[in-house]
């Protein structure tokens, strides 16, 4: 309560102009002495001074919006608390965004409408809220809505980029609890004009420069990261999160969930339970779709990332063995050939870059705390492991592939919704911090593969 009343009485001296305190920026004041007397009196037959915005950012009635000609979007959420499995063979009480952690993936066109609704269960254990980044509207919009009913707005994505959502509005001092619990996601607004082409530099033995360009359309992932501050019973926990003392940092909601498994021990060691990577933490078919799984790419192949950072903690990205070969923020180019770009708290970035050599990458926070409690991601490109002669051979796959992804298929919540400039991936398999119901109407829906289905299948020919 003390905090309550506190945060109020700094807000209304801010906005309201009290002695309390003071803004730390200089500016200009308006002294009423000092103005002409027909200035006053034309703003007071005005009927004082009115805040104008532009109509592109002041509309925001979504019947409005959805008659001006524009495409519309519909975001459709539901604020759900579950019990969600972390490493070690427990489980903690997660806040999720329909099931999933994070959650769902928004993906429009500049300039396109959002219609966005969240409902609420009637066995919800509170309310919850959504706040959009990718938005310019009122706050008021985003406060909680309560169980058992269901909250609508719409906006403008008039701004290129990855943008965050997450839980808001839930009476201020317990809206950490929500989003560092799993209530989190983002929205990608493709430009109106499209993705640029990418320019990657080369030299040739004699030290001249090559620019080789690749096409705008890109094979696309999504990495978003986290950090959880849990009690022993899988509790959120403040005082740890006050103290920066978290207990896991995560992608995509896990602690080492694009890593290697059994599958993958078979087919490059020939023995399941000998692992490849230190750390496999989620090698067994009684995981599903927690299963851990690679992320395959082709070599010579524009790969684009989605990248944000939802947590306390700053992101330091890196791609070992890899150059950045360009960082756009905001729908503008910050960086080429870097080697390592930092995100703080609720900032993202989208990364361009090519895999010349085939190989395993690990894309890491280079922060090493945050790499040994999980924010670890193995990139595999092309055939570093001289599989495609196997795989031909037991029938697995009928000529060489590329990427291992027309085998086994890339993790389902790594990948974005498809873009006018996607690269299709050649399969998709469910992999995620989803619900067993979620991951039930996935199956059912046969567009992505189960692969603990398909792995005892596959071993069973290999080891024949």
């Amino acid at each position: 309560m003390l905090f309550t009343i506190a945060a109020v009485a700094v807000m209304g001296a801010t906005l309201f102009g009290s002695t309390y305190t003071q803004t730390q920026i200089g500016g200009q004041s308006l002294d009423m002495n000092k103005m002409d007397v027909d200035v006053i009196e034309q703003i007071h037959q005005m009927g004082g001074l009115q805040l104008v915005m532009p109509q592109a950012f002041a509309e925001t009635d979504c019947g409005a919006l959805e008659s001006s000609g524009r495409t519309v979007v519909e975001f459709n959420l539901t604020g759900e608390s579950v019990e969600l499995p972390i490493m070690g063979g427990k489980t903690y009480n997660a806040m999720t965004f329909s099931g999933t952690v994070p959650g769902p993936t928004l993906r429009v066109t500049q300039g396109d409408v959002v219609k966005m609704t969240l409902t609420i269960p009637d066995g919800e254990v509170t309310g919850h809220g959504n706040d959009m980044h990718a938005s310019q509207m009122s706050a008021g919009n985003f406060e909680s809505v309560n169980p058992g009913e269901t909250s609508q707005y719409c906006y403008i994505a008039e701004s290129a980029g990855v943008f965050k959502y997450h839980c808001s509005g839930v009476k201020l001092i317990g809206m950490d609890q929500h989003v560092l619990s799993g209530m989190y996601g983002i929205a990608i607004v493709d430009p109106a004009n499209g993705y640029k082409k990418l320019m990657v530099e080369k030299t040739s033995g004699s030290g001249e420069l090559d620019r080789k360009f690749y096409d705008a359309d890109a094979l696309e992932f999504q990495l978003q990261y986290n950090q959880l501050y849990l009690t022993p019973e899988g509790n959120y926990d403040a005082g740890a999160m006050f103290k920066h003392h978290n207990t896991a940092t995560v992608v995509n909601g896990m602690q080492f969930g694009y890593v290697p498994n059994m599958a993958h021990n078979l087919l490059v060691n020939g023995d399941v339970n000998k692992n490849i990577f230190v750390a496999q933490p989620w090698n067994g078919l009684e995981h599903k779709q927690y299963q851990s799984q690679l992320l395959f790419v082709e070599n010579d192949q524009h790969v684009r990332l989605f990248i944000e950072n939802h947590g306390n903690e700053p992101l330091f990205f890196h791609i070992v063995g890899e150059i950045l070969d360009r960082v756009v923020q905001g729908n503008r180019v910050q960086s080429a050939a870097t080697e390592t770009w930092l995100l703080g708290g609720s900032q993202n970035m989208i990364v361009d870059l090519v895999f010349d050599e085939p190989g395993a990458y690990a894309a890491v926070n280079h922060d090493y705390a945050a790499i040994y409690t999980g924010a670890a991601t193995v990139f595999v490109a092309g055939d570093p492991f001289g599989l495609n002669p196997v795989l031909v051979e037991k029938g697995v796959i009928p000529a060489p592939v590329a990427s291992y992804a027309y085998a086994l298929g890339n993790p389902s919540d790594a990948v974005p919704p498809m873009g006018e400039q996607s690269i299709a991936h050649p399969a998709l398999n469910i992999h995620g911090l989803y619900t067993d119901e979620v991951a039930s109407e996935m199956q059912a829906s046969g567009d992505y593969v189960a692969l603990w289905e398909v792995i005892p299948v596959v071993a069973e020919i290999l080891t024949s």
